[in-house]
């Protein structure tokens, strides 16, 4: 997956100022109802990272309030693969990969399992990745797997 940054989170995360003002101006208020899709190289939507409300802290990170990321199944930009939910969250977007952090609670849900915990880190690297996602989390972890059949599950 290649995630397309463009002007729009630029737009969304920083206030239109004049160009007399110096560079050094930041955006203090937040953005409500933040929306920042993710694009295939064919346009197709392949994740969506909602937040109830979004700081811009700067150029690879935002800082989320009521975090909502859903991941969109490969090929079908309708269908829900995995959606990660979280009460706040900071973004890190760096080369194309995210990685999201927070220290209080989260739940990730998908049609094979569902998990919860808090101090967790979640990255989502390009599909050409070996490990294209991968989720740590380090206090009071919770996994419920909705697997009919679990074969050789400790192998």
């Amino acid at each position: 997956m290649t995630l397309r940054i463009t002007v729009i989170l630029l737009l969304a995360l920083t206030p239109l100022v004049s160009l007399a003002q110096p560079s050094s101006v930041t955006a203090n208020a937040p953005v409500i109802n933040f929306k920042l899709p993710g694009l295939n190289d064919e346009g197709l939507r392949t994740s969506l990272l909602r937040g109830n409300e979004a700081r811009y802290v700067n150029a690879s990170q935002i800082d989320l309030v009521g975090m909502q990321y859903t991941i969109f199944a490969e090929g079908s930009p309708t269908k829900v693969d995995t959606t990660l939910l979280a009460p706040t969250a900071s973004v890190f977007i760096i080369n194309n990969k995210i990685k999201v952090h927070g220290e209080e609670g989260m739940r990730l849900i998908n049609d094979d399992l569902d998990v919860s915990g808090e101090k967790w880190t979640y990255e989502h690297a390009g599909k050409n990745d070996p490990n294209p996602r991968k989720i740590t989390i380090e206090r009071n972890v919770r996994v419920v797997f909705r697997l009919a059949e679990m074969k050789d599950i400790l192998k």
